[in-house]
């Protein structure tokens, strides 16, 4: 249900201009169908794709006005710490496959 929600709610951010240009990490090509929808209905909106490490995909590749890919590096220096304390004080742990 990921992709649906994805789709749904960068439909919904378009439709109630919320964006100007959107960013979509992502390289499943299920999510064509919406950016081919954004494109078609509200064409002064952009949508630029960021591919994760090691993934592609050229149908988000042509239908997106811009792309870019994510190295390792950069993931791995934008991680945040293995623990995060909320203002509430509840602690938000990283889960060990997640490092």
């Amino acid at each position: 249900m990921t992709d649906v929600n994805i789709a749904t709610e960068m439909l919904i951010d378009a439709f109630q201009d919320r964006f100007d240009t959107a960013l979509l990490i992502s390289a499943d090509s299920d999510l064509k169908g919406p950016l081919v929808a954004i494109r078609k209905l509200c064409p002064d909106k952009k949508i630029i794709v960021a591919f994760p490490p090691e993934r592609r995909s050229w149908d988000l590749r042509n239908i997106a006005h811009g792309y870019v890919s994510i190295g390792e590096r950069e993931l791995r220096n934008s991680q945040f710490p293995d623990e995060i304390f909320k203002p509430d004080g509840y602690k938000l742990k990283r889960p060990e496959e997640w490092r």
